[in-house]
């Protein structure tokens, strides 16, 4: 029984790798390299890495007076630059608030789009700070830390999950159940109880929806196959 069990150091590991993510507002202060312009970029979150040295592209700078601006480098005046700036605030050490308060559009093709600037100038509510060695990651969040932490793990288990599915064994068992509720509460439960089990996190693979369950500190994996209409419980092989 014990196979089916995520161990609880293994969780401790997880929780203690999160905590280190920890961020003081001179962490945040400088120059960082991004793939999105904040605030204008259609994101659901932003990825950022400390730059080391000037290059072409987009960046954020952090002030320690509290304010921020985010742009790329022009290169060509026929094409649209979009400028973003604002506020932002540290809630802790590990949330970030940031509100765009001005956005400039510079270029000969901008066209429509600086009449439309007011769309951009919002509050953009508040982020989890996630550090993936030197990637640090704006997530979107509540600001609950511990949902936050939750969630990565999740996401971290669920991923690790993904990358080794097929070193499972599975026993399919029909289901006509719409909800996760119910098409996990169709799994086979003779070497395993659900019973109590919630669903904390569930996402969509190629192979199938992957629902991740928990009981205190324990685990299991139950894969959905929607073509089939057939559920099983990840056996450890």
């Amino acid at each position: 029984m014990n196979e089916f069990f995520l161990k609880n150091k293994i969780l401790l590991f997880f929780s203690l790798f999160l905590a280190i993510s920890s961020f003081a507002q001179s962490d945040i202060v400088g120059k960082w390299e991004t793939r999105d312009i904040i605030g204008y970029s259609n994101a659901v979150e932003y990825s950022l890495i400390k730059e080391k040295e000037e290059k072409a592209g987009r960046s954020i700078t952090f002030n320690l007076d509290g304010t921020f601006s985010c742009g790329e480098t022009m290169q060509c005046l026929t094409d649209c630059f979009v400028f973003t700036s604002g506020t932002y605030a540290m809630i802790g050490n590990d949330h970030l608030h940031l509100i765009v308060e001005n956005v400039r559009f510079v270029g000969l093709t901008c066209g429509m789009k600086k009449t439309q600037k007011e769309d951009y100038i919002k509050d953009l509510g508040v982020f989890y700070i996630y550090k993936e060695g030197d990637l640090v990651r704006l997530i979107p969040s509540s600001g609950d830390l511990q949902a936050d932490k939750d969630q990565m793990l999740y996401t971290q288990m669920l991923d690790s999950f993904t990358t080794k599915w097929r070193s499972y064994n599975y026993v399919w068992n029909n289901t006509d159940g719409n909800q996760p509720e119910e098409i996990v509460k169709d799994c086979k439960r003779n070497l395993v109880d659900l019973a109590n089990y919630k669903i904390v996190f569930s996402k969509n693979e190629s192979y199938g929806n992957v629902f991740l369950l928990r009981e205190n500190e324990n685990y299991y994996y139950v894969v959905y196959n929607a073509v089939n209409k057939k559920v099983s419980l990840a056996y450890p092989k």
